[in-house]
C-alpha cells in the first residue's frame, strides 16, 4: 500500500470510529415506569426545570431493590454533557462522573446552568458511570447508577433526542426527587466532522476504483 493510501486507510478507520462513537444511544433498562411525580415536586427557583414540566411529569424510579444492570445504560464510548438544573435540599448532595473526571456539581458551589463534557465508556453491566451523593444528614450514603443505598432514589425523566433528565432523591423523607437535578446528553459531531468522514470515505473510494482499473 502506497503512502497516501495509508493514510487514507488511516483516515477511514479514525471516521468509522468517530461515526461508531456517534452512534451510541441512552436507554433505560429496569426500573418502575410511568411513576408521577407528587404535587410537592419543586417550586423552588434554584431548581430550573421551567419548561420541563411536561418532560418530567411521570418518571422512570430506581431505588435500592434495583439490580446492578438496571439504571441507565450507554451503548458505547461517546461524550456525554452534564448539565446542572439546581436542587431543594437541606443536605449536601453532589453529582459525580466514575470514569476519571470525579466531581460533579455539589449544591454548595454550583449554579445552575454549570455543566461538563467528559469522554465516557459504559462500565461492566453496560450503565452510563455516575452517581449522585448526599451527606445525608451526617451520614453519607451513594446512589451510583445501577447500585442504590437505601432509602436513596433516582428517577429519570423519559429520553428525548438522546437527552434525559436525573432527579435524586436523598432520603430526607419528602419523595419528591428534587434534592438534586442534571440532564445526561450524548453530545452530538458537528457539521464539520461528518464533512470531513465524507470527503475522507470520497478519497478511499477514488483510491480503490483507481487499484481497480
Amino acid at each position: 500500500m502506497s503512502k497516501i493510501g495509508s493514510v487514507i486507510f488511516a483516515g477511514l478507520i479514525a471516521t468509522l470510529a468517530t461515526f461508531n462513537v456517534q452512534a451510541t444511544t441512552l436507554s433505560l433498562v429496569g426500573g418502575t415506569s410511568g411513576v408521577t411525580l407528587p404535587a410537592n415536586f419543586s417550586g423552588n427557583p434554584e431548581l430550573t426545570l421551567t419548561g420541563l414540566t411536561a418532560q418530567v411529569d411521570q418518571v422512570t424510579v430506581f431505588d435500592s431493590a434495583n439490580s446492578a444492570t438496571e439504571g441507565l445504560a450507554l451503548s458505547g464510548t461517546s461524550s456525554i454533557r452534564f448539565e446542572y438544573l439546581g436542587k431543594e435540599a437541606g443536605y449536601t448532595n453532589r453529582a459525580i462522573e466514575l470514569g476519571g473526571f470525579g466531581l460533579l456539581f455539589d449544591t454548595t458551589t454550583s449554579s445552575a446552568g454549570d455543566s461538563v463534557t467528559v469522554t465516557l465508556s459504559p462500565n461492566s453491566n453496560g450503565l452510563l458511570p455516575f452517581k449522585f451523593w448526599t451527606s445525608g444528614g451526617g451520614i453519607p450514603k451513594e446512589a451510583a447508577n445501577g447500585d442504590i443505598d437505601n432509602p436513596l432514589a433516582i428517577a429519570f425523566s423519559a429520553i428525548t433526542g438522546n437527552s434525559i433528565i436525573a432527579l435524586f432523591g436523598d432520603g430526607a423523607g419528602d419523595y419528591d426527587f428534587d434534592d438534586m437535578a442534571i440532564r445526561i446528553s450524548v453530545v452530538p459531531l458537528p457539521p464539520s466532522l461528518i464533512l470531513f468522514g465524507a470527503a475522507l470515505l470520497g478519497l478511499g473510494w477514488i483510491s480503490h476504483r483507481r487499484k481497480l482499473s
